[in-house]
Formats: structure tokens, C-alpha cells, sequence
């Protein structure tokens, strides 16, 4: 099914009370309130009742509300239960105001903090007993079920529950005589459901996640939670951890709720009973486990990993007996929800310092659970987007499922110090006769190790800047090969030792390389321009001419490399003039405009030209396009295991909506790697095409949307201003319309742009931390525009973004 109806009507719909649109939105409500309110918890039970908490707006930075600037709405069908609110509130001398219009009801009503239905009789003592002049402040307010309130003279924290608070005594007695750091509560005035304690830290460690001190202090976390699982409880009389149904109940209220999701919501939860078990020991869990369960103390002239962070886990509620998957399940699912998935890794090392980790597709389970089971959170908090929220933990829920091994565990104890997992990436720069390369690019693990291109600060004998060298996966260790030589390129030493001129432009060890080689005399005496020779292995020239063949529709539109040369493992090209509109252009003049308008119209006209020659070609649809995000996921998960998570997911997203297309009905001639290095442009001459090598017949909106992506990524590299890149988007898509490529296809192919984009330069440590920002942009379950700034930052090796992040989520609408 497809979502038709406003956030507004699905939940009045799923209320199914008269009025309940009034409680929902935020105007109505401030209106019938006669005051500015926002609306913080939302509570609906269908056909029964809505229960809606506000507050008023206060300023930035203020610790907390006043107690007159909290308050509770409800809507109840019930006669029977508005008598008894009513009631209530009368014997504890509160007052409720009855907003309904109908004797047959539904039935609304309101009141402040201390006449909430359920919490208002032990609030009211409260005030009674520390006197109304007492400046309490509301830290937090669930009606009906707790309120957390701040007693500023004392600094002390007071918790008042619905319900008798003696598991929590114990479960909490019981962690503090384990050693375990909470914050003390005791019983205030003797009353069994208010708690105090003190007030403890400057912070949680969901709020402090890009402090230097936060994963150290995960990781310190992790540590105390494998003492909990793992501590002897027998002599303990302990509850049963609050954790609910194995398949949780919130699955048939998000299956109502969001009827075009019901089918998703059966297809996760039958796989959750199919995996998900209790049959195993039970610990001591904290049943709630999440970044903002934990209280830290920043001492800000303590050094990042040295000594011991203070912090405190608060939020016992849930604590008791439990099956230990479920503190770490709910642990990475918060951690991959606001994006910090460094906080989960960095967790599960310290975890493992003490135990084990159970078998990953049994993490996979209990986090998908913990994302189902919170899938309704964004709605209870009343979020602007709660609908995009939950569908993206339930978009979430399924790629864990599916994708177990792509969960931010960290990596296994290396076996000896040359083996870990640091030196298992591809490194910055290597070290050779005392000189220090830097490592440019490097491509998957061929049989014979990582192949590397690496950049020189002096000129080589041969002229050239460029040096290649192989990685040994296993040892990390790199050997760089001898100047202009490659054993599986002999062509290479030959071209040099003909040309001592000659410059190596690109070079792929064992795969292919490219000399540049200025004047001299061509093949009949003549003086010759510059020239490119493009070397592969021997035997392997004449796949690459037969390819050049079949890309004969782009001469005319476009101007292609002259062949000039050719023989068993070399092709000798002309040099093509113009400008590289990877460069850039001006935009204020209208020249970057006018180049990107000329090149696309000049592929428009190639694209229909093309068609009909295209139909008896070897055809490149979404399926194959698919497998080629398949091969790239694995390779670059080898060199960068700790993006293999947002990766994963952005690859399977893409799969996803690529296999949703249908076959190509009108092929044509496609490049098939068409990005802004491919292209040349010239005042006054057809724009140039290089590399048409990978030419084959297939669906031209793949070309499309690979530009398409490239400018995204050229803005978030900081090469193109958002202002280019904008207008290469503009003319993208004004081609796109012209060439009848629907929106939707076009999306589909730059989705899989962008995920194997991620991929590829994750061999490029220069790009790394930038491409799993890109992979992470891709992603509906990740954080949102508001959030982003959560998300991993690139690793210290890898170049500043300055703002093209915060463009990022602009560049994609």
C-alpha cells in the first residue's frame, strides 16, 4: 500500500475518538489552552482514550520548567473514567478544566502537573510538604506513568511514579553493593513511589558523543556492563527485567498506525520469533540500555584515555533478570539511530575485555527487536517527523536482519602487532629509501595484494610524480616497485625506455597504466603532439579497441581520443583539447552553466542516435548494475572494516530501489563511468570524451545519474562550490526530462552511484571519513539534516570538509 493521508489523519484515525485532531496539533491545542504550548509526550489507545503532555516554551539553556508551565490533556470515551479524574482531583483540592461540549462525551479535559490523573495525589503532598514557595523545576514529565522534578535549593532529584518503586530500590541496593556506578535513590518521607537522590554529571553521554572524553568513556561503559552480565545475583531476590514480549507490542500499534507499513511490520516480526529466544542463562541487564541512560562527569584538563571518566547508569527502571543480548541490542540500535556508531564499536571493545560477544546474527536479532520496540518513540515525543522516524527504524530493523555482519562490532584481538586492524587499511603514506610517499589510490587485493598509486614529492627518473606498490593484506607490509617497471606490464619499462621523456600519468600496478609523452616525431616522420599511451597487460589491447568501436555514437555529439598507434598491450592516443570540468568554472559569467548545457545536450543527441544500434548489444540493466554494488561492498569492506556498517546499509538501500526497476525498454549507448574527469570542454568546439573504453548498451539514465552523484560528492570533497554543483544538478535533471527518464529511475541509478562511490574511495585515505559521510547521507535510517553533524567525522588523515557537509542534505533533495 502508499501513504495518502498527513501525518495529522493517521493518528487521528488511529485514535478513532471525535476531536482527537485537537490534542494532536500543536495550534489547536495552544488555542484551546488559551496559551503558546508545545506538545511533548503523546499516549493514544484506540476507541479509548488520547493523553497528550505539554510545556511552554522557555528560554534557550534553561535548566527545566516551572511547575505552572507543565501541564496534561486528555480525551477519554469512558464516562465512567472522567468521573473518576474528576473525582480525584477534587479530594487533592486540584482544579481540572472539562472542555467537552457533549454529555454522551468523548470527554476532554485538562490540568497541570499536580492533578494528573495518576501522579497529581503524591505531587500534591509534595507541594504541601515543601511548600508552594519551593522553586521546583519538571526535568521530565510522562503523564500518567513518572515526572522527574529538581528540588534547586538542595540540588536533589525527585522521582514520582504511578507505581510502587521497590524494584527499583533493589535492583539499584543490588548494582552498588556489585561496585557498579548509579546514582543513590532512597525513599522520600517514606513514600513507596517517590525516590530521591542527588543531582550527578554535566551531562549523558548521548549528549556529550562528540566530546574527546565520550568514547573512552563508552568504552569504560562496556567494561561495567560485563561485570553486570556477568556478576553471581543467586543470593538476590531480583525482578524480572521490564523488557516486554519477545516480539514487541508496539508492532501491532505501528502496523495500525502506519497501515502502508503492516506488511513490512508481519515480515520483521516473523523473523523475530523465528530467531529471537530466551531458552538461555539470564543476567543482571539494564533492560534500557542507551547513550542517555548514562550520566558523565567531564573533567576537561583529564586526558582523552588516561584514568578513569566518572560516569553514572541511571534509569533502573527495567533492570532485572534478563537475557544479556538485550542491553547490547538496545545498546547499538540507540547508537546506530543517532548516528555515533563509533560509540557502539568502542562499547563493544570494552565489553569484550570481559566477555565474550554473543554470535552476531544473534546481536542482529535482539538490535533489530530494540529498533521495532522503539519504533513508535518518535510519535510518544511528539516529533515534527515522526512518521519519517519510525519508517526508518523499520528500514533499519530489516538491513540488521539481513546484514548481520555489518554490525559495528569491533574487530578481533590482532594476532601479533603487525596484524591489526589499523594497518589492515590502507595507509596514508609508506615509507621508501627514506622518502615518504603518499598512498593516492589503491584498488581490491588481486590475487598478488593491494595494488597502490603513490605520489612522489621529487621527480622519478622517468619524469613522473606517480610510484606503484603492492600491500600485503596479511603483513601489512608495502613493496613499492621499481621506477617505470611493473612485472605484469612489460609494455611500461619498454614506452619509458623509448620515451626517457615520458611521464606516468596513472598507473594501476598489474592492471594498466598511462604515459604521457610530449612532441617528438610520430609514426611518418612528422612532428608530433602530445600524445597518451595506454599500456595494459600483453594480449589485452584488442578488447580495449573493439570497445572503442562499439562507442562510435558519441563521435559527432562529442569529440573522442584519435587512435594513433596500437599493437599487443599498447593504444597510442591523440591528445584531446580543452578544459577538465572536474577544474571548475566560473559560474558568475555563465560559463559553468553553458559548459555542463553543451555537454549534456551533445549526450542527449548521442542517447537517441544510439537507440536503435543499442537493441542487439549486451545490455547493462538495474540487475547488473546491482551485482556491480555487491562486488564493491565486499572489497571495500577488506580495506575499511570500520565504514562496513553505514556502507552496508547504503549498498543495500541502493540494491534495493535499483531491482525495483523494471528491464530496459529503450537501450542505448551508455559510457557507463561518465563523471566530470571524463569530460573536456572547449569555448567554441563539441565538449571532449575520454575513456569510452567501458561503452556498452544500457539504460542512459545510469549515465545521468552517475553525474549526478559526482556533483554531490565534488561539493562534499569541498572541489566544487554549492553553487556549481547546483547548477550541474539543474542541467542534469533538464536533460534527464528531455531524454523521458523518469524521476524515480533516475533517483534509483544515483542511489547506486553514491553507494559504490562510498566504496571506492574508501581505498583513497585522503577521502575515507568523507565517503562514509556520503554513504550515510544515503541512508533513511540514519540521522537526520538536524543530526547530522552526530555522524562519524572523518578520521585525522583525511582532509577537512569545511561547510559541505551541511550542504549535503540540500544537495540530495
Amino acid at each position: 500500500m502508499t501513504m495518502t493521508a498527513t501525518p495529522l489523519q493517521l493518528l487521528s484515525d488511529h485514535a478513532r475518538l471525535p476531536g482527537a485532531a485537537v490534542l494532536l496539533e500543536p495550534e489547536q491545542l495552544s488555542t484551546l489552552l488559551g496559551r503558546e504550548i508545545t506538545l511533548d509526550r503523546v499516549r493514544i489507545k484506540p476507541t479509548a482514550s488520547v493523553l497528550v503532555s505539554y510545556r511552554a516554551t522557555v528560554p534557550a539553556g534553561t535548566r527545566g520548567q516551572d511547575l505552572a508551565g507543565v501541564g496534561w490533556v486528555q480525551l477519554v470515551a469512558s464516562r465512567d473514567k472522567r468521573g473518576n479524574i474528576l473525582h480525584r482531583a477534587e479530594r487533592s483540592g486540584t482544579e481540572i478544566l472539562e472542555h467537552t461540549t457533549t454529555a454522551d462525551g468523548p470527554y476532554l479535559l485538562s490540568g497541570g502537573l499536580d492533578s494528573d490523573p495518576r501522579l497529581g495525589r503524591e505531587i500534591h503532598r509534595l507541594l504541601h510538604r515543601c511548600g508552594d514557595e519551593t522553586a521546583l523545576r519538571v526535568l521530565s514529565y510522562n503523564p500518567g506513568r513518572h515526572s522527574v522534578l529538581l528540588l534547586p535549593d538542595s540540588g536533589e532529584v525527585l522521582r514520582i511514579a504511578a507505581r510502587p518503586l521497590d524494584d527499583l530500590l533493589r535492583v539499584g541496593e543490588c548494582w552498588r553493593e556489585l561496585g557498579l556506578p548509579t546514582v543513590a535513590q532512597r525513599r522520600w518521607r517514606g513514600r513507596p513511589s517517590v525516590l530521591i537522590g542527588g543531582q550527578w554529571g554535566q551531562g549523558d553521554l548521548a549528549g556529550l558523543s562528540c566530546h574527546p572524553h565520550s568514547m573512552p568513556a563508552a568504552a569504560r561503559l562496556g567494561e561495567i556492563i560485563a561485570r553486570l552480565h556477568a556478576a553471581d545475583v543467586s543470593g538476590h531476590n531480583l525482578p524480572a527485567a521490564r523488557i516486554g514480549d519477545l516480539v514487541p507490542a508496539t508492532a501491532e500499534a505501528v502496523a495500525e498506525l502506519l497501515p502502508h507499513r503492516a506488511q513490512q511490520v508481519e515480515q520483521l516480526t516473523q523473523r523475530l520469533r523465528a530467531t529471537l529466544t530466551t531458552d538461555g542463562p539470564l543476567a543482571l541487564i539494564h533492560g534500557d540500555l542507551s547513550p542517555d541512560q548514562v550520566l558523565i562527569s567531564v573533567d576537561e584538563t583529564a586526558v582523552p584515555g588516561e584514568g578513569h571518566l566518572p560516569l553514572r547508569v541511571v534509569d533502573l527502571d527495567r533492570s532485572g533478570l534478563g537475557p544479556r543480548s538485550a542491553d547490547l541490542g538496545s545498546w547499538i540500535a540507540s547508537c546506530l539511530l543517532a548516528g555515533v556508531e563509533e560509540q557502539a564499536t568502542a562499547f563493544l571493545r570494552g565489553y569484550t575485555r570481559h566477555l565474550g560477544l554473543p554470535p552476531s546474527t544473534e546481536l542482529a536479532a535482539w538490535t533489530a527487536r530494540a529498533l521495532l520496540s522503539s519504533a513508535l518513540d518518535p510519535l510518544r515525543r511528539h516529533r515534527d517527523d515522526w512518521m519519517e522516524r519510525v519508517e526508518r527504524r523499520l528500514a533499519l530493523a530489516e538491513i540488521v536482519l539481513e546484514w548481520p555482519g555489518r554490525l559495528p562490532l569491533p574487530a578481533p584481538a590482532p594476532a601479533a602487532p603487525s596484524t591489526g586492524e589499523q594497518q589492515r587499511l590502507v595507509p596514508t603514506t609508506v615509507t621508501h629509501d627514506g622518502r615518504v610517499l603518499t598512498v593516492h589510490r589503491a584498488w581490491a587485493d588481486d590475487g598478488r595484494g593491494l595494488p597502490l598509486e603513490l605520489e612522489d614529492s621529487a621527480p622519478t627518473r622517468s619524469g613522473a610524480r606517480l610510484r606503484a606498490a603492492r600491500l600485503d593484506p596479511a603483513t601489512g607490509q608495502v613493496t613499492v616497485l621499481e621506477d617505470g617497471t611493473d612485472p605484469r606490464l612489460p609494455a611500461l619499462a619498454r614506452v619509458l625506455g623509448e620515451h626517457p621523456s615520458g611521464t606516468v600519468v596513472s598507473h594501476r600496478p598489474g592492471k594498466r597504466a598511462v604515459v604521457r609523452l610530449e612532441g617528438g616525431e610520430g609514426s611518418e616522420g612528422e612532428h608530433a603532439g602530445t600524445r597518451y599511451v595506454k599500456i595494459v597487460r600483453p594480449g589485452r589491447a584488442a578488447p580495449l579497441l573493439e570497445a572503442i568501436d562499439r562507442s562510435t555514437a558519441f563521435e559527432g555529439p562529442f569529440r573522442t581520443a584519435r587512435v594513433l598507434d596500437a599493437d599487443d598491450d599498447t593504444v597510442t592516443f591523440a591528445e584531446l583539447p580543452g578544459h577538465l570540468l572536474h577544474d571548475g568554472l566560473p559560474t558568475a559569467d555563465g560559463t559553468w552553466r553553458r559548459a555542463w548545457r553543451e555537454t549534456l545536450d551533445a549526450w542527449t543527441t548521442a542517447v537517441e542516435t544510439s537507440r536503435d544500434r543499442a537493441r542487439t548489444a549486451t545490455l547493462h540493466g538495474p540487475a547488473a548494475e546491482a551485482e556491480v554494488l555487491e562486488a564493491w561492498g565486499g572489497r571495500a569492506d577488506a580495506v575499511d572494516p570500520a565504514g562496513a556498517v553505514l556502507r552496508g546499509r547504503a549498498l543495500t538501500l541502493a540494491r534495493r530501489e535499483l531491482l525495483r526497476l523494471e528491464d530496459v525498454e529503450r537501450p542505448a549507448l551508455i559510457h557507463r563511468d561518465l563523471h566530470d574527469k571524463q569530460i573536456l570542454w572547449q569555448e567554441g568546439d563539441r565538449p571532449a570524451l575520454l575513456d569510452v573504453d567501458t561503452a556498452t548498451a544500457g539504460d542512459p539514465a545510469l549515465d545521468a545519474a552517475n553525474l549526478r552523484a559526482h556533483a554531490t560528492w565534488r561539493e562534499l570533497q569541498g572541489i566544487w562550490t554549492e553553487e556549481q554543483a547546483a547548477v550541474v544538478r539543474d542541467e542534469i535533471d533538464r536533460a534527464a526530462a528531455r531524454s523521458g527518464i523518469p524521476p524515480e529511475t533516475l533517483a534509483a541509478y544515483e542511489s547506486g552511484t553514491i553507494a559504490r562511490l562510498a566504496c571506492v574511495y574508501a581505498f583513497r585515505p585522503r577521502w575515507r571519513g568523507a565517503a562514509r559521510i556520503l554513504a550515510a547521507s544515503l541512508d533513511p535510517a540514519g540521522p537526520g539534516p538536524a543530526s547530522r553533524a552526530s555522524l562519524p567525522a572523518p578520521a585525522a588523515e583525511d582532509t577537512p570538509l569545511g561547510g559541505a557537509v551541511a550542504h549535503l542534505e540540500r544537495s540530495m533533495s
